[in-house]
């Protein structure tokens, strides 16, 4: 389901956001992720447009409201890159931090421009993102599959 009233931890950095995110378990409204919403509202595009417009519109709001200051989308949050956390000796695998990835940006930016969303400046963010983030190989890096 749709979270539209409750605020998790992503709300510290986004005051005045209003909740619009899709969680990937069940029974967790303080934990929505960008890109389960995303995908979400790609499947209720492509089902009825008409029919799902409120539910996609807030879904589009949220995730541009959750776009990171250097373009990208990170899972779970917004700009949490205190990278000196990483060298923590307990944090041996390196992943307590949610910066932005290329994979979950890749979504968002299908999402926005499956819909047709009037404000491509997001878009254009995170296209440069991932043109910063591709690695020498061509590739990107994908933390989330």
């Amino acid at each position: 389901l749709q979270i539209k009233e409750h605020t998790g931890d992503w709300g510290w950095r986004r005051k005045g956001l209003r909740p619009g995110g899709r969680a990937f378990q069940y029974n967790n409204k303080f934990y929505p992720d960008v890109d389960d919403t995303a995908v979400v509202g790609m499947a209720l595009h492509r089902q009825n447009p008409e029919k799902y417009a409120d539910t996609i519109s807030r879904a589009e709001e949220w995730i541009i409201g959750m776009q990171s200051s250097n373009g990208g989308w990170a899972a779970f949050d917004a700009d949490n890159e205190y990278y000196l956390l990483e060298n923590l000796p307990f944090a041996d695998h390196r992943a307590l931090l949610d910066p932005p990835t290329a994979d979950v940006t890749a979504r968002c930016i299908s999402f926005l421009t499956q819909i047709g969303t009037s404000n491509n400046h997001p878009i254009s963010r995170g296209l440069e993102f991932l043109k910063r983030n591709q690695e020498e190989d061509g590739s990107w890096y994908g933390r989330w599959g």
